[in-house]
């Protein structure tokens, strides 16, 4: 993969596109079409806007309260936004919460719920139900994209397993698995 858009890619959105498509690929995981064209599209605004998603931003779980106080179009609105930062928090940047209280998983717990509210059982807006489902995937398919530009750079297995013992993440996961190391579920393993 290359980091920069090519002849090739005219657009972000053709760029994670293409990219999707390589991590879904990669990854094993197949996203519903609607939630992977949503994926690209959420990519693409990131990309543009990354302070977003940063530190600055409102802590999730009050953005999260706020949205559900909203009434109609803006509470959708809002109930959006929150799901979209957690999916972007949860699948790109999950390590900027390892020196914080908050997990990873509680940020796909609310990232989930807000799905969850916003979608309808039909219409448009089923996709927001496909996309609560299917979070966890989501989130995988999207590390996957950014692991890929960053490309397969060898990294000291132990530290891995230690960020995965201390914080979980399903990224380091799949690195140890990849590597070909086993891994108690429960993580009641010791290192012998």
């Amino acid at each position: 993969m290359t980091t920069t858009l090519s002849a090739d890619h005219a657009t972000l959105q053709s760029f994670f596109y293409a990219e999707l498509g390589q991590a879904q690929r990669r990854s094993g995981r197949t996203l519903p079409e609607d939630v992977a064209a949503y994926l690209v599209d959420l990519l693409a605004r990131f990309a543009r806007r990354t302070a977003v998603a940063g530190r600055t931003s409102a802590p999730l779980a009050t953005e999260y309260l706020g949205a559900k106080s909203k009434r109609g179009r803006e509470r959708a609105r809002a109930l959006r936004g929150v799901g979209d930062r957690a999916l972007y928090i949860a699948g790109v940047v999950p390590r900027s919460m390892d020196r914080t209280p908050v997990s990873v998983r509680y940020v796909r717990a609310i990232g989930e719920a807000a799905y969850h509210e916003v979608s309808t059982p039909s219409g448009p807006l089923r996709v927001f139900a496909v996309l609560a489902d299917a979070f966890a995937d989501a989130a995988r398919v999207m590390g996957e994209v950014v692991e890929g530009a960053a490309g397969e750079v060898p990294e000291d297995l132990l530290t891995v397993y230690e960020r995965w013992r201390a914080h979980g993440h399903d990224r380091d996961l799949e690195r140890l698995i990849r590597a070909g190391v086993l891994i108690d579920p429960d993580r009641s393993d010791t290192p012998q």
